[in-house]
């Protein structure tokens, strides 16, 4: 049949939206179902997770492992969003992720990268040779100013995905992806906007060595994203030709959303129910009532 496609995306914390959307998926049994997963930043780790089987086992993460100063403090200096202790600590030894499950899965997982020199997408993928598949999900995540290092990946430097490809839709569609689920971490209605002066004047300081393409990525309306939002919006039969379908699962009610930097636990935890519930009404389907639904020993 035609190849099935799922595409994530990300922004830090409110990463737990799609994860947990993606962790009702699996719980309706479509673990298995789709041939291409692409996402940048969260999205990508969430895809990631989702593939190994551990889509729920990552909400318990969010909620009960990245909620607290260990990973996110704004009050340090530097590495306010401290992704090394994210790959190297927790998903490599306390919570482990299942690298070797996901390298041999079928399904292939696409993670779109920002070179630092031109600011231009570039996607690894768990089929890609010779790869250090730890560090393309470091680099994914590198939030600018946030967590500001560039990571190496093969002989590039990389900075989080999300600056030049928030929501990698064509990237599934080039795949030859004619189905496609889309899960979003922000309304439909949103749409990125130009960072006003002032904040940019405050970033000056942590950005100053950006190259320029990097520097209008970071503050420059997106207009690719905009662009897929927009069509999305309309879902006017879409994207690159007619025949591509594409199911969109977006948050309806902002009341429950977190920012790119919630440490909450509860609210985090509200975040990835909410999501639960519009991934089931987006098929039509009311959720089965657990008290826990990601509690898992899903070790594996």
């Amino acid at each position: 049949g035609q190849p099935i496609g799922l595409v994530v995306q990300g922004g830090g914390m409110r990463g737990v939206y799609s994860l947990g959307v993606l962790a009702a998926l699996e719980e309706m049994g479509f673990g298995s179902s789709f041939d291409h997963v692409a996402g940048s930043s969260a999205g990508a780790h969430n895809g990631a997770h989702f593939i190994t089987g551990q889509a729920r086992y990552g909400v318990e993460t969010y909620s009960d492992y990245l909620s607290n100063r260990n990973f996110i403090d704004l009050m340090r200096t530097q590495k306010q969003a401290d992704m090394d202790y994210l790959i190297d600590y927790l998903v490599r030894r306390v919570r482990p992720f299942h690298m070797s499950a996901l390298i041999q899965a079928s399904t292939v997982l696409h993670i779109a990268l920002t070179d630092v020199q031109d600011a231009t997408t570039h996607y690894v993928t768990t089929r890609t040779p010779g790869i250090d598949l730890w560090e393309a999900f470091r680099a994914t995540a590198a939030m600018p100013i946030l967590y500001n290092q560039f990571v190496r990946v093969g002989d590039r430097l990389y900075l989080d995905g999300s600056l030049s490809d928030c929501l990698p839709l064509q990237r599934v569609v080039d795949c030859g992806c004619r189905y496609i689920i889309v899960v979003l971490t922000k309304p439909l209605s949103f749409r990125s906007k130009r960072t006003s002066a002032p904040l940019r004047v405050l970033a000056w300081p942590a950005t100053r060595h950006y190259s320029k393409p990097l520097k209008q990525a970071l503050f420059d309306e997106d207009r690719n994203f905009n662009c897929t939002m927009s069509a999305l919006e309309g879902n006017n039969g879409l994207i690159a030709t007619e025949s591509t379908r594409v199911l969109v699962i977006a948050p309806n009610d902002g009341a429950n959303l977190v920012t790119c930097i919630t440490t909450d636990a509860k609210r985090l935890r509200q975040c990835a129910l909410q999501a639960r519930v519009d991934a089931w009404r987006a098929f039509g389907q009311s959720p089965p009532p657990k008290d826990n639904p990601f509690r898992t020993d899903a070790r594996i």
